[in-house]
Parts: C-alpha cells; structure tokens; sequence
C-alpha cells in the first residue's frame, strides 16, 4: 500500500481554488437538487423556487470546470458526482424525511459511492 503522501498524487497539487471550487459544486448542486424538490411539489407556478434554480445551475458547471481544469475531467466527474449522490441523498434522508423510501440494495448502492469516493481522491494512478 502506497503511502498517504503518494497515493494522494493528483490531489496534493491541487490549489485552494480548487478545492474551494470542488466542495462548491456540491454544496451548489445539493442546494440545487433541494430546491427543485421543493418546486417540483407545485412545478405549474412561477415562484421563487424556478428562479434559484436558473440561478444556481450556472454555478454549479462553473465551479465543475475550475476543478476539471486542475484534474481532468474523469477525477472530477467521479469525485464530484457521487458526493452529489452521497450528499442529495442525505438531504431527501434527513431533511425531507425519506427513511422508508429506500431499499436496503439502495442504502449498499449509498455506501459504496462513497467507496468510490474514497478511491477515486486518494488511490489515483502514481506517475513514476
């Protein structure tokens, strides 16, 4: 097993923006997933939930892009998405109440995107 320093090859380089940009992504993007579930309860309206979701798409693939461009585009996907995942779910979970709504398959399939997760930051390809 590689050592915590070299198995975190790709991301050690990474800039503070970066990261910034990265967790921004998500945060957006889980922000933005709440919001369109509460639209979506009345989707024919014209409210204030329609417009931060225009306001918030843009935001989230700006912030994708400025960590695409420091990790490539298969890293960024594979690490932003499923923590989208992770943390959409845990959203639909703990602030909407959907406890009884998933399968146990469904809380394995939770568990190992963040397996995923952890693999994708932490074991990349080590460039000798």
């Amino acid at each position: 097993m590689l050592p915590l320093a070299e198995a975190c090859y790709g991301f050690r380089d990474m800039t503070f923006l970066s990261w910034l940009a990265m967790i921004g992504a998500v945060a957006i993007a889980a922000l933005a997933d709440a919001v369109s579930t509460l639209w979506a309860r009345n989707p024919t309206e014209l409210s204030v939930y329609l417009f931060l979701l225009l306001l918030l798409g843009p935001l989230v693939f700006f912030c994708f892009g400025l960590v695409t461009r420091h990790v490539g585009l298969a890293v960024t996907s594979g690490v932003v998405n499923s923590l989208l995942v992770v943390t959409s779910m845990g959203i639909g979970l703990v602030f909407f109440g959907e406890w009884d709504r998933l399968s146990v398959w469904q809380y394995c399939g939770m568990a190992l995107a963040i397996a995923g997760i952890v693999l994708m930051l932490f074991f990349p390809k080590v460039h000798p």
